[in-house]
């Protein structure tokens, strides 16, 4: 039996369909751009600028010149392919984010060297789908014309420009409740969101609660509640909100049961309050919402780290594959956020749907939006988000279900895709949840035939009650590209 390889792809040209993959193991991150790519005067002709990447100064790299494409401007929801070449650091240009997938050697093609110039930076083809999709491999060897040294000067550069190009960094946090107190922890450490079911506690001991099966695998749960307090007779609460965190440490993999998870919010790096030095390793910082309620950033990495062996021994006895250590994907230095790519928030509007977490900027309460005077079609106002106007889309109205006078949707769901952000109005928010694998959409019902192309595939997803769903899966692109992209706030039509 061939052994199978992980690789990350990537969409390079949307028009065209150019898939490009990347081994996993040199991906590093997989990003937004976040603030300005600064030109470099007399760089080469592909390298599109420097930009900042948490205190340091990457090159980016533009393939779509690299390969020659006529055309080579990106959008600006381009994304940034972080990969590490002899431990130096680059950023490549991609129109989006595609998967990670798994292929053994037996689907992967060499291109003949007859067919191909000296400058080969494609080394084969990936065969998926029974040949029906193809995948080019890029080398990375072969990324620089003039091999690394060429660019050496402009990477000093580039370290010369670090005090200047420093726009604020933030993050994704998955805000939680325990005891009374708002915890929040990165969603690149976050695999999935689940309900809590019967635990087995046969291995309970300490903050330990036991072990959980998740779709087939064992995982060891702790108690959130004596894990933060450090008192082991805390119980931990069995009721509706409750639920089971599943998180992957640099370490290992292990749920935590907390008493309800509230929603996703981006913080930016100068809005957490740092606690003095030395005070308490186990965290990252404070933030304090708008709502005035206090959210402890915690550094999971410290917190466990003492109860590593304990965790990780549990796990290895409860899986004889090991599923308890860490994941392939998060096992590469800086490349947790991957697991996002195939996670998903499910929420309703009467009806449940999904859509990929890696495409939520952030969860708020409906507060404050603003009705559009005369505002018609399904776009029900605009919220002020730090400065930017917002449309708010309503779902409901969007996928022609009925809206009631009593319907109160109470959670905004904040998306950005083509140069434009929206906040998509639903009732509740479920749960996240991670699938591997998604099938195409067979048929839709009339009421939805006008929007097929917001709703291409869907998941399958196990409820409270054990009922086996099948959930749609909200293609964000096409909804703003197809329906919002040029039209006004008070005109979706």
């Amino acid at each position: 039996m061939t052994q199978e390889q992980l690789f990350a792809s990537f969409i390079l040209d949307e028009n065209q369909g150019m898939e490009i993959a990347l081994k996993a193991e040199h991906v590093t991150e997989a990003t937004p751009i976040n603030g300005v790519i600064q030109k470099l005067p007399g760089g080469h002709d592909y390298l599109e600028g420097v930009m900042s990447l948490r205190d340091a100064v990457i090159p980016v790299i533009n393939l779509k010149r690299r390969f020659g494409l006529s055309e080579h401007g990106y959008g600006a929801d381009a994304r940034i392919a972080v990969v590490s070449i002899l431990n130096r650091n680059y950023g490549l240009m991609f129109d989006d984010i595609k998967e990670v997938f798994r292929a053994d050697a037996t689907h992967i093609s060499p291109i003949c060297k007859a067919v191909q110039a000296e400058d080969h930076i494609i080394s084969g083809l990936i065969q998926l789908e029974s040949g029906k999709r193809i995948v080019e491999l890029l080398d990375l060897n072969y990324l620089f014309r003039d091999g690394l040294g060429g660019l050496d000067e402009q990477i000093c550069d580039a370290q010369l420009l670090s005090k200047t190009v420093k726009p604020s960094a933030s993050a994704c946090y998955v805000v939680f409740q325990s005891s009374g107190q708002a915890y929040g922890v990165p969603v690149h450490c976050a695999q999935e969101i689940t309900f809590l079911s019967d635990i087995d506690e046969m291995f309970r001991t300490g903050i330990v609660a036991g072990t959980l099966g998740i779709r087939g695998k064992t995982i060891p749960v702790l108690n959130a509640r004596t894990l933060l307090s450090g008192d082991t007779n805390a119980q931990f609460s069995r009721d509706d909100e409750t639920r089971v965190l599943v998180l992957a440490s640099e370490e290992c993999c292990f749920g935590m049961i907390v008493d309800g998870v509230k929603d996703i919010v981006t913080i930016f790096d100068d809005e957490i309050l740092r606690f003095p030095e030395g005070k308490d390793e186990n965290v990252l910082g404070m933030y304090q919402r708008p709502d005035a309620e206090n959210v402890i950033l915690l550094n999971m990495q410290n917190l466990v780290c003492i109860h590593l062996e304990n965790i990780k021994s549990i796990a290895r006895l409860g899986n004889e594959d090991g599923y308890g250590e860490k994941s392939e994907i998060s096992a590469q230095p800086g490349a947790q956020h991957l697991i996002t790519e195939n996670c998903y928030l499910i929420f309703s509007i009467g009806k449940q749907f999904a859509i990929e977490l890696k495409d939520v900027q952030e969860i708020i309460e409906n507060v404050d939006t603003m009705a559009i005077p005369a505002g018609t079609g399904y776009c029900s106002g605009v919220i002020n988000l730090r400065g930017l106007v917002v449309p708010v889309v309503n779902l409901k109205k969007f996928y022609n279900y009925p809206v009631h006078k009593e319907d109160e949707a109470h959670h905004l769901i904040i998306c950005c895709s083509h140069g434009q952000t929206v906040a998509l109005e639903v009732d509740h928010i479920v749960t996240i949840h991670k699938q591997e694998q998604y099938y195409a959409t067979p048929s839709l019902a009339a009421q939805l035939s006008d929007k097929k192309d917001t709703a291409d595939r869907l998941i399958e997803y196990l409820n409270p009650e054990g009922i086996r769903e099948h959930v749609l899966v909200i293609n964000t692109h096409n909804l703003i590209r197809n329906h919002l992209k040029s039209n006004s706030p008070g005109d979706p039509s």
